[in-house]
């Protein structure tokens, strides 16, 4: 593989390669449509249109035409090449599961003919792969892999840019004092090499892993120098990440003035070369950091931003998991072909012999057991594919439910944030109060979906947990000087009892908590929910002043009625309430 491939194959990519390149892929074009050339000739062409060409679809389209002409050639090497190019484009695309399939294609090829240092270039493009699932060990061990090659040849270059890889993803990882290691040898390495990219990502990588130790003055100047250097050669995409980690640098220093500047500038380079996630990043960073700072203006714009970028997004990051999942098995099968080819390459030709006589009596001892039970495998076979149908169905079935509920509690969040920010809008207001105790609805409403996500549950919810951590929550939430007992059967309960239910605990626990201790010593609240055959018997009892339903300023006439409409949606009866001694609510729902 070439140098400029590999150099693409580094986990940032700048996005001046392709600015640089559009000319010569439309002079390349030019060529192609007006020459003619030999098969050879007409395959170098389309392989370096597909390189250096700006719209990533079309390149594809070219690297593919590139591939069959390869194999019309029936020249291994240069098919290998061509599923390499692929392999890097589905990469760029997002396409991971494509490109993992391509870059092994590649690799059993550069294997059978002991290419080392192409199997090397391979080795990179697999762990950036798993990178992206987020699988760091495999990661690790594919660049080592890599690095192994690169020790025993001369390309000082590419070993050079493999410990680079390889520091990063010790990052990733948080092994901190490895990374640093790796990228100070980096350093060492590009002494005698001086090359101004790999200088630029290591100093900057290097102050990223200071930033994360805490050494706050080595992290300045290795930031500084990264950036200085990459913004000379118009990397956009790698500066604004190195200024954005600057100004948190500053902000542990409490120097806010100089890192609100990095921040924003950050952002703004962001958004003028159309980097969409880095554009998410930046604008959640801001957001918090003017929360924190009490601007909460800004803060609001910022979450603005962040949710229109993070919404454009997700509908791409759920595809791709999909797609990983879905093609699990298939890389893992392929992996295992290349193993047993590269074993078989390497064997005596007895083995090859013993093999194909053993096959030969495997397929025999098939056929005659084909013949004798024809009917019972062609019946076994249609229940077989019935019961592949449905099992791919039901797990159709639970991601799409797990991503709706994902969805769902990401956008009742940001209601939630959305309410707490114009909350401190309105300090002083009388509708202050009102739009608090609304977040606190939409949080019980978005605790509910955050469950099912989180327990791969689709329309049931456990119910000691969740209440248990619904109160602690509110508890938390008005700083409660006491902590509540419960008594709570460990049942599960459907999604359209645990959502009013919720609200109707969340509406008794906060009147609670606002009103029923001002001159209690020993505050107390209790909460019991028992199964009794189809039916939950609830109790939440406090020793507070009680109230009276006439005083609308405690009883909170909404929340009453809230809590009344909610029993009878659930089939239920408030079979006593005392606010004589303190406040005994005791109630019975059914959940058959």
């Amino acid at each position: 593989m070439s140098l400029r491939k590999l150099l693409l194959f580094f986990l940032f990519c700048p996005i001046f390669i392709f600015s640089q390149n559009i000319k010569k892929s439309d002079s390349l074009l030019h060529i192609l449509k007006t020459g003619t050339f030999s098969k050879e000739k007409h395959f170098k062409l389309l392989a370096d249109i597909a390189f250096n060409h700006p719209d990533m679809d079309l390149a594809l389209g070219f690297a593919k035409q590139s591939l069959n002409l390869a194999i019309e050639i029936k020249s291994p090497i240069l098919q290998a090449e061509a599923w390499e190019e692929i392999s890097h484009l589905e990469n760029k695309l997002g396409n991971n599961s494509q490109s993992l399939k391509a870059s092994l294609n590649a690799l059993k090829t550069y294997k059978l003919l002991d290419m080392v240092e192409s199997q090397a270039a391979v080795y990179t493009q697999i762990s950036n792969n798993y990178i992206s699932n987020k699988n760091y060990d495999e990661a690790i061990n594919y660049l080592k892999k890599a690095i192994h090659i690169y020790v025993n040849s001369n390309n000082i270059k590419n070993h050079a840019l493999t410990i680079l890889n390889l520091g990063e993803v010790y990052r990733l990882k948080g092994y901190l004092d490895h990374a640093a290691t790796t990228f100070r040898k980096v350093l060492e390495l590009n002494e005698a090499l001086n090359d101004a990219t790999i200088k630029g990502y290591a100093k900057g990588n290097l102050g990223m892993v200071y930033n994360s130790q805490n050494k706050l003055d080595s992290a300045k100047t290795y930031l500084n120098a990264s950036i200085t250097n990459l913004n000379s050669l118009k990397d956009y995409y790698a500066t604004s990440i190195y200024i954005n980690e600057l100004g948190i640098v500053y902000n542990k220093e409490t120097k806010y003035q100089n890192a609100e500047d990095n921040f924003l500038r950050a952002f703004t380079m962001a958004e003028k070369t159309g980097l969409k996630e880095q554009v998410r990043d930046f604008s959640a960073q801001l957001s918090t950091f003017y929360e924190k700072r009490q601007h909460y203006s800004k803060a609001l714009k910022y979450q603005k931003v962040f949710q229109v970028y993070q919404d454009s997004l997700v509908n791409k990051e759920n595809i791709q998991k999909i797609e990983q999942l879905k093609a699990g098995y298939e890389i893992d099968k392929r992996e295992s072909e290349i193993s047993m080819l590269y074993t078989i390459n390497s064997n005596q030709k007895n083995w090859v012999i013993t093999l194909c006589i053993g096959l030969f009596l495997l397929i025999l001892f098939i056929y005659l057991l084909h013949t004798s039970n024809k009917k019972i495998k062609t019946a076994n076979i249609t229940l077989s594919n019935q019961k592949n149908i449905i099992t791919k169905r039901e797990q159709e079935k639970v991601m799409l439910l797990r991503e709706l509920n994902h969805r769902i509690k990401n956008n009742l969040q940001m209601i939630s944030s959305l309410l707490n920010l114009q909350s401190h809008e309105l300090a002083g207001h009388p509708a202050k109060e009102a739009i608090i105790a609304g977040k606190h609805r939409v949080e019980a409403l978005s605790l509910v979906h955050r469950k099912l996500y989180q327990e791969n549950l689709d329309t049931r919810i456990m119910l000691k947990d969740y209440i248990e951590e619904l109160v602690l929550g509110l508890f938390h939430g008005y700083d409660a000087s006491f902590k509540p007992s419960f008594k709570i059967d460990n049942v599960s309960v459907s999604l359209d009892i645990a959502v009013p239910l919720a609200l109707i605990v969340n509406e008794i626990i906060i009147n609670a908590l606002k009103y029923a201790y001002p001159s209690i010593d020993k505050p107390k609240l209790k909460l019991i929910m028992l199964e009794n055959k189809n039916s939950l018997n609830i109790q939440i009892i406090d020793n507070g002043t009680g109230f009276n339903t006439t005083d609308t300023k405690k009883s909170n006439s909404f929340g009453i009625k809230l809590i009344y409409s909610l029993i009878e949606q659930l089939q239920g009866v408030i079979k006593k309430l005392d606010s004589k001694n303190g406040t005994h609510w005791k109630m019975s729902i059914k959940i058959a």
